[in-house]
């Protein structure tokens, strides 16, 4: 339902831990749902308050949709109905922790159901010309996912368009704690998006990508991240930047799980000619 309703038409695995829906009472058909997750970094709960003393006492209200045949009022008192289940079913659950995408607002929704707000900040995304999806940056970067490889293959290709939007943090208190954040007035009404005329794009995610792409046997990938490297670095950016990428943790448990560590060294050698470098020791 969150894939086909949802403005982002986006899941995660971390998603869904905790699911409540609304139904209609006659049909029994649901007409909308709230998805609690664990947060998108959930070791920083210590960063949030020191009541908190592990991951599992904070949760993500990390999607809402409500079919538009409910009314206005529906999404707050659809809230108010999880936040009390979740305290009796729930108790070990402390907060809940949101963000409003400035794209859509600011958060009216949490106002209106009395959540703390804490602050805003930039949000970078990327949205490919061809198909119109838009990726949050963490894609772009993450080495522990086969995604940077899609990624900075259609950045090196000209297609993605980066821009920013504020990102609202706001949490819940299902339980009495003290925050270490800072509580702040409730923000303006804005709503938007800015595109990035002078965006630097993280080179180093391009290498991530290009040996990831090798190991994976994925060839066509590997000669488009080549060919951008080739024609837009020296050879000093070249070596430096390789041998950086050859030494990423993600990347070497991803080649050791593909190949032994002998053959993933003879591997090594031969990628490096294709560059006309060497790989620098540990």
């Amino acid at each position: 339902m969150i894939i086909k309703h949802h403005y982002s038409h986006k899941w995660n695995e971390n998603f869904g831990i905790i699911n409540f829906g609304i139904f209609n009472e006659n049909s029994e058909k649901c007409l909308g749902v709230a998805v609690f997750g664990r947060m998108k970094n959930p070791h920083s709960f210590n960063l949030i308050s020191d009541d908190l003393k592990n991951m599992s006492e904070i949760m993500e209200l990390n999607r809402l949709w409500v079919d538009d045949c409910l009314g206005h009022n529906t999404e707050s008192l659809f809230l108010g109905a999880c936040f009390k289940i979740l305290r009796s079913d729930y108790p070990e659950i402390k907060a809940i922790q949101s963000f409003a995408d400035g794209r859509l607002g600011c958060g009216t929704i949490y106002k209106a159901t009395n959540f703390k707000y804490f602050g805003v900040s930039k949000t970078l995304f990327y949205e490919n010309i061809v198909t119109g999806e838009v990726t949050h940056n963490t894609v772009m970067t993450n080495t522990g996912g086969s995604g940077i490889i899609r990624m900075n293959r259609q950045w090196c290709e000209g297609i993605l368009k980066p821009f920013e939007v504020n990102t609202y943090r706001y949490i819940y208190p299902l339980q009495k704690i003290s925050f270490k954040l800072k509580e702040k007035p409730y923000p303006e009404y804005s709503k938007g998006k800015e595109y990035l005329a002078d965006y630097k794009h993280n080179v180093r995610c391009v290498y991530r990508a290009l040996c990831l792409a090798y190991v994976l046997g994925r060839s066509d990938d590997f000669e488009v991240l080549k060919h951008w490297i080739l024609n837009h670095q020296t050879q000093e950016e070249i070596q430096s930047y390789m041998n950086l990428a050859l030494q990423n943790k993600f990347i070497l448990q991803r080649a050791e799980r593909n190949h032994s560590q002998k053959i993933f060294l003879k591997i090594l050698k031969k990628f490096s000619k294709s560059f006309h470098f060497h790989i620098m020791p540990n």
